[in-house]
């Protein structure tokens, strides 16, 4: 099994160590085709990038239903 390197840019949003995934616009417009998150609360990798206008993803420990921002 040959392993991936992945290297992250300022775009892409990760924070902590958890499993990361990829997300991938499907629009092909956008200014950033692919980005790297890692927040246990995605549903739909195929969306628009924050800084393209789509949703910032929720960071574990951050859950707006509990308070945090």
């Amino acid at each position: 099994m040959k392993r991936e390197v992945i290297t992250l840019d300022k775009s892409d949003r990760v924070v902590g160590d958890r499993p990361m995934h990829i997300h991938r616009a499907t629009d092909p417009s956008a200014k950033i085709k692919e980005w790297v998150c890692n927040s246990p609360y995605c549903e739909d990798l195929s969306g628009p990038h924050p800084d393209d206008g789509g949703a910032e993803p929720i960071v574990q420990g951050r859950e707006p239903w509990r308070g945090g921002r």
